[in-house]
């Protein structure tokens, strides 16, 4: 879950086009201390403007709240260090001072009245219906911030959408219509499908001999490090520091031959014997060395390392069976490719018709999978004629005719969302880079 949180995480800062009000009655989320190298209340200096350290905390806050409203539970404290939030909230922060600077240069301002208004957006402040002040000063205090604070918050907000706004611009009607002509073109297509039933690989004895000694070096043994050791077994009364004690006197005395090594073993580099940090340490060391005392599952080990093992070229009969797999699957797409290669050279097919992104039929010898990842490279494709691996099979196909769909104004919206989203992102990306180098940022803060 954290890879893909890590790798999803960008939408999360602010660099689309989106209202930045958006609060929610979940109260508010700390995190861990900062050192300050200018002041208590300021964690960065954007351009003109000082970054106090309440908006960072409430930056987090919000961000922790999103990732907490997708993930339920699952999401903790934790995961937002593993996913460095806090360094997230910082530059979310930061791109929006650098709006605010650029809203300032500008004279660009934000009226109590509109403030009144996004204030009656927010339906936590409402009461039988209605906003109500008491309401509105309760949830503030839950979250632990000032009617002042909150406010000045939303001016900011309204700041920044202002500046996003300047440079948002509506597709016209006859740009959608022809946009959304392109997306839902259809092509006429026919397919040819080479499977791994098509083709034969022949294998014998010699076949399979002559490809190992083509390619011995393939097929090596691991390398090894030849050890001896000594465990030193936890005792049921004694902590794990005590047993460090005893682990190092045993460690002492075999370092100074008041002690032999009781047991040997050659250790590979697919071995659990050690964590990985502890056998890191015996592959880069020298041979003869004595390591203190390493933990394993309770129990201590000294070691010695005695000698390394290089990799050597292992015999024909420990690994024909590994040589025959290797061998039959690089024929195999060998012949599949040569196969694909000959049908293309003198085309013919099967047509299956029209397809678009509304009408993909289902397609004889391929699975929905398959089908898929076909129906995804007919869309890219920029050829009229085609081969996509697919793995047990090649499909070589050919695109026979190509029309514009009539437009379709409900698909329109959908188009139009799409486009304007991808403009905004692009711009906005754009917007921040322009100002980043236009308003230096200070830092005033880091991790202890």
């Amino acid at each position: 879950m954290i890879e893909w949180m890590q790798r999803h995480k960008k939408w999360l800062i602010v660099t689309i086009w989106i209202s930045t009000i958006a609060f929610v009655g979940a109260g508010f989320v700390g995190w861990g201390s900062y050192d300050y190298g200018k002041s208590d209340s300021a964690v960065a200096i954007v351009g003109k403007k000082e970054v106090p350290l309440k908006d960072l905390q409430n930056e987090y806050s919000n961000l922790y709240g999103q990732y907490q409203q997708m993930l339920g539970e699952n999401f903790n404290q934790e995961m937002a260090q593993q996913l460095k939030l806090e360094d997230t909230a910082l530059q979310r922060i930061v791109q929006k001072y650098l709006l605010l600077n650029y809203a300032d240069d500008i004279g660009m301002i934000a009226t109590d009245e509109e403030v009144g208004l996004e204030l009656l957006k927010i339906n936590a402040f409402f009461k039988d219906g209605k906003f109500d002040k008491d309401t509105y000063i309760s949830v503030l205090r839950q979250n632990q911030r000032t009617i002042k604070e909150f406010e000045a918050q939303i001016k900011q907000d309204i700041l920044i959408n202002k500046v996003q706004n300047l440079f948002l611009s509506p597709l016209k009607q006859n740009e959608l219509e022809n946009i959304s002509s392109l997306i839902f073109s259809e092509d006429e297509v026919s397919i040819n499908i080479v499977s791994d039933s098509d083709i034969k690989i022949k294998i014998t004895e010699d076949i399979l001999k002559d490809y190992w000694n083509n390619n011995k070096s393939n097929y090596k043994s691991e390398s090894g490090y030849e050890i001896l050791y000594n465990k030193i077994e936890q005792v049921e009364e004694k902590t794990k520091k005590e047993m460090r004690k005893v682990a190092l006197r045993e460690y002492l005395d075999l370092k100074k031959d008041k002690k032999k090594f009781e047991d040997t073993m050659v250790l590979y580099t697919s071995s659990n014997f050690l964590n990985n940090e502890d056998f890191k340490s015996i592959i880069t060391s020298k041979e003869d060395t004595i390591f203190k005392p390493m933990y394993r599952d309770n129990n201590y080990y000294v070691i010695k390392l005695v000698k390394k093992l290089l990799p050597e070229e292992l015999p024909y009969k420990e690994v024909q069976d590994q040589v025959k797999k290797d061998f039959t699957e690089e024929m195999r797409i060998k012949k599949l490719n040569e196969k694909a290669d000959k049908i293309a050279s003198n085309f013919t097919g099967k047509n299956i018709g029209y397809v678009n992104r509304n009408n993909i039929p289902s397609i004889d010898g391929l699975i929905d999978l398959e089908r898929d990842e076909f129906i995804k490279h007919l869309f890219s494709a920029t050829e009229v004629l085609n081969t996509v691996n697919l793995g047990s099979k090649v499909v070589v196909y050919k695109i026979t005719n190509s029309r514009f769909t009539q437009n379709d104004a409900t698909k329109n919206q959908t188009i139009s969302q799409t486009i304007e989203s991808l403009k905004a992102n692009s711009l906005s990306a754009s917007l921040l880079a322009k100002l980043a180098s236009k308003y230096e940022v200070r830092y005033f803060m880091g991790n202890e």
